[in-house]
């Protein structure tokens, strides 16, 4: 008889080490641990109580070994187990990438004498590790009820660890399974929170995008209406009648508002108990999810879902524009969606001058004017004149930074032609104002600067045809001039925008003109958007942008993570090229442009305005600290929240992927994508897709792909004579009717690795005695760090037996359940093994997976899992 087929029955168990045929206790004490009611390593004799097999009996012995990515929720249920809370985000248990952790949660105590959440709940296990954009986070909910779905109801939120009180993302729908794709590649906080019943769980990361409908859960961090749900009802079985809300009527699935968008939803913990320190908005969105869970657990609906807001998503076609990380840092993609700039908005960039023939600024710069007036810094021969071309300033052992030609070119490169780098303002355009030489500037001279800029008098005695809307300036020193200031607040006056670069200087002390009234103070970020580390810091800092790490390659592109923008070639003559550069000079300009931006969507927008919303928290993403801090000041520049909060709409074809990044990680060889248009109508796949890389094999049609292209494609990739490492691509859909659309593509060659590691085990040899029935022979209760359980069995006589081990997080007195560690011998499922001398070198492999699936052991066989044994308990 199988093991299978002998599952669901008794096992006989007696105390261990009770009768004389114990033996077996000494190799094994020392790998158990001493904790638990198990612990010691004891072993006991399961037979008649008369034969003492210690001297002549046979032994058995081996290792279970941890799969490998496995780990275990280090608070479960099981009293016998070693216990680390991990209830807060201080007290977050860390993980690896990828990992298949078995957990337990529960909303209230077991009840049960001996639990370890007897008397109260472990409503929250909370997890710290890396993850990558695109990855699938997935959570199995094993004692999930299908007809009443919330009365044990477990819910999954991610969070950016500077901010545990608004998710970045969630799953909290009312099936068996939760699913959340990680947005952007980073460092996280993942919790499970418990909001109903008990239950044990199977949390699973890795590449899936999850085709198996655990994505269907709508998110927080989705673009939805808060307050707002479409719901379709059932016809009433009774007369045809539906049930009214909101005046829907027949099948039609009509728009509901929620009458009061801060009462609780039925059955559900209150969320301010649940979320603590949520801000409004996540709450919002928060209870909008809760209604709507609440709404999808009522038998009257047929389904329910949020409102959710739809978007254009554009790209430049730049070749460079994929080495301008720093852009989507700030969701600046997004916000070209919106805007991409209007010839009416002009920045006024204080600097080095412009080199004047790089393409990247054909027909995009307005008049300017040459304000330095020492003859011998401005290496022109004169004073200040009109032509504000870069005469080169020597700043590099005789050779010339610049600066002012890259700080333009991140403000407002021509962009989407084809060439070169793009600018955050495809249209916006420059205006050049020299105050930087050899000996750098003075306060003077860029005092006439601003107020030519502004339109207002000045030494040149002219002004432009037409005032800038906002000055860049990339330069600073420690001297408060009053002068400057005078002008600076003239120029407010006249509605300009002033922003200024906070320094290098990896300190707190105020740099002039930044930490000047009136001016938008620019502190640094890098790659993961963390401080760069020369980057200055004080309560005079307003926000944080890209500044770049010189030092640094944290994307593994090959490239430094500094700054890419236009500059200029000097081994011969002086010619067009590009550069990465990193300062907070090089932050700056990412803000000018995007208020560029919104002036663009907003012509009327003030100096006023722009402080009240970034005060708002309209302009930015909060890190660091919670609110304002001396790191990020306000926080992380977001284009796309900037543009939003100016005002415009839009009204164009909308094209999605689903997943938004195919990540292949280091496992996947072939993966799908669904290409969609979601908004208007007019757009096609006009041609075949363009794969990015060599590596990138093919791009495959599938039956339901449309006539206009739209529908399902396989991606293929090869890591053939690939050596270890991080690759990106993308593959590119050509489009008619709109921009073409850049699908990421990321893949590993080589394999990280995690821990290995089940929790504590309980190792069993068990014999069959007849009638589907097993009498346990000896246990142990081992726990283990480096995912390597030895155990050893000894006086055993001849017969047939089997090794099983497992976990019990539930503390339900089996071992084996789904979602717990399980593992035996033979691995194969099938007969018991005979015993008829020594056994030895026995290996299992102890894994998680449901009791539906088989899974491979190490050595290649499929193994059914037999299901639960009973363990001893004193």
């Amino acid at each position: 008889m199988t093991i299978a087929a002998r599952f669901l029955l008794l096992l006989l168990l007696i105390s261990l080490g009770a009768c004389g045929g114990g033996g077996g206790g000494s190799s094994s004490a020392q790998n158990s641990d001493s904790g638990g009611s198990n612990g010691g390593g004891d072993t006991g004799n399961g037979g008649d109580g008369s034969g003492d097999n210690g001297a002549s009996g046979h032994r058995v012995a081996g290792s279970v070994h941890t799969e490998r990515f496995s780990d275990t929720d280090s608070d479960s249920n099981d009293p016998g187990a070693p216990s680390t809370p991990n209830n807060s985000p201080d007290q977050a248990q860390a993980l690896g990438n990828p990992v298949v952790l078995g957990g337990f949660a529960s909303a209230e105590g077991s009840g049960e004498a001996g639990h370890r959440f007897q008397s109260q709940g472990d409503d929250n296990d909370w997890f710290r590790l890396p993850l990558s954009g695109g990855q699938s986070i997935r959570l199995t909910i094993h004692e999930h009820q299908l007809a009443d779905a919330l009365s044990t109801d477990l819910d999954l939120y991610l969070y950016d660890p500077t901010d545990t009180g608004n998710p970045v993302a969630s799953s909290t729908g009312i099936t068996s399974g939760e699913s959340i794709q990680v947005p952007e590649s980073g460092d996280y906080l993942l919790r499970v929170h418990a909001k109903a019943g008990i239950s044990g769980y199977t949390l699973q990361i890795d590449s899936s995008d999850d085709r198996g409908g655990l994505l269907s859960s709508p998110s927080i961090g989705n673009d939805f209406a808060p307050g707002e749900l479409i719901v379709r009802w059932k016809r009433s079985t009774g007369g045809g009648q539906v049930r009214a809300l909101a005046g829907a009527e027949g099948e039609r699935p009509r728009r509901y508002r929620l009458a009061d968008a801060s009462a609780e939803p039925p059955r559900l913990p209150p969320l301010q108990r649940t979320h603590p320190r949520a801000g409004p908005r996540a709450l919002r969105k928060l209870r909008t999810l809760m209604e709507l869970k609440a709404l999808q657990a009522d038998a009257a609906v047929e389904y329910a879902e949020p409102n959710y807001r739809y978007r254009a998503l554009r790209a430049p076609s730049d070749p460079l524009y994929l080495r301008q990380w720093h852009y989507r840092n700030i969701h600046l993609p997004e916000a070209w969606d919106i805007t991409t700039g209007s010839g009416d908005a002009i920045v006024a960039v204080l600097d080095t001058g412009i080199f004047s023939g790089h393409p990247d600024f054909e027909n995009k710069l307005v008049d300017g004017y040459d304000f330095i007036s020492d003859a011998e810094s401005a290496r022109d021969g004169d004073g200040i004149d009109s032509d504000p071309e870069d005469e080169g300033d020597l700043a590099l052992q005789n050779r010339s930074s610049w600066h002012g030609t890259h700080v333009a070119g991140t403000a407002g490169a021509l962009t989407d032609n084809g060439a070169g780098v793009s600018g955050v303002g495809w249209q916006t355009r420059i205006m050049p104002l020299r105050v930087l030489g050899v000996s750098g500037g003075n306060s003077y001279d860029t005092a006439q600067a601003v107020r030519y800029a502004a339109g207002l008098e000045n030494d040149s005695g002219t002004v432009p045809a037409r005032r800038a809307d906002v000055i860049n300036m990339s330069f600073g020193g420690s001297g408060l001039s009053q002068t400057l200031q005078d002008a600076i607040s003239d120029a407010r006056a006249t509605g300009v925008l002033l922003v200024a670069a906070a320094g290098n200087d990896n300190g707190d002390t105020p740099i002039y003109p930044a930490a000047m009234k009136g001016v938008i103070a620019v502190s640094a970020t890098d790659f993961n958007d963390d401080r760069a580390p020369y980057s200055n810091f004080g309560d005079w800092v307003d926000l944080a942008a890209p500044g770049g790490d010189m030092t640094a390659d944290a994307d593994g592109d090959g490239f430094s993570d500094g700054v890419l923008s236009t500059h200029v070639e000097e081994s011969v003559a002086n010619t067009a090229g590009y550069a990465r550069l990193q300062g907070t000079s090089m932050a700056s300009p990412h803000a000018a442009g995007v208020f560029a931006l919104m002036k663009a969507a907003n012509p009327d927008l003030t100096p006023d305005d722009l402080d009240a919303l970034l005060i708002d928290g309209q302009l930015t993403r909060d890190l660091g600290e919670s609110g304002r801090d001396p790191v990020y000041g306000h926080g992380l520049l977001d284009a796309y929240k900037a543009v939003q909060a100016a005002g415009q709409e839009v009204t164009e074809p909308v094209i999605s992927a689903d997943p938004e990044v195919l990540n292949f990680a280091g496992v996947h060889t072939e993966l799908q994508v669904e290409i969609r248009n979601l908004g208007a109508d007019g757009a096609s796949v006009s041609g075949s897709p363009l794969p990015g890389a060599d590596w990138i094999t093919g791009v495959q049609t599938t039956d339901d792909v449309d006539a206009s292209g739209f529908g399902t494609y396989r991606v293929s990739v090869n890591r053939s004579d690939l050596s270890d490492g991080i690759y990106n691509s993308e593959v590119v859909f050509p489009m008619s009717g709109t921009d073409d659309y850049r699908l990421p593509v990321n893949m590993e060659v080589g394999s990280s690795s995690s821990g290995h590691y089940a929790g504590h085990l309980y190792i069993l040899l068990v014999k069959p005695v007849g009638d589907g029935e097993y009498e346990t022979l000896q246990q142990l209760s081992l726990s283990t760090d480096n995912g390597e359980y030895p155990f050893e069995f000894t006086g055993i006589e001849p017969g047939d037996y089997v090794v099983a081990a497992g976990s019990d997080l539930n503390a339900n007195g089996t071992i084996c359940d789904p979602g717990e560690a399980c593992a035996f011998y033979p691995a194969s499922g099938g007969d018991s093994f005979t015993l008829d001398g020594d056994r030895q070198g026995l290996s299992l492999v102890a894994s998680y997976f449901s009791s539906a699936e088989a899974s491979a052991s190490s050595s290649g066989t499929e193994r059914a899992r037999p299901g639960s044994f009973k363990i001893l308990r004193d």
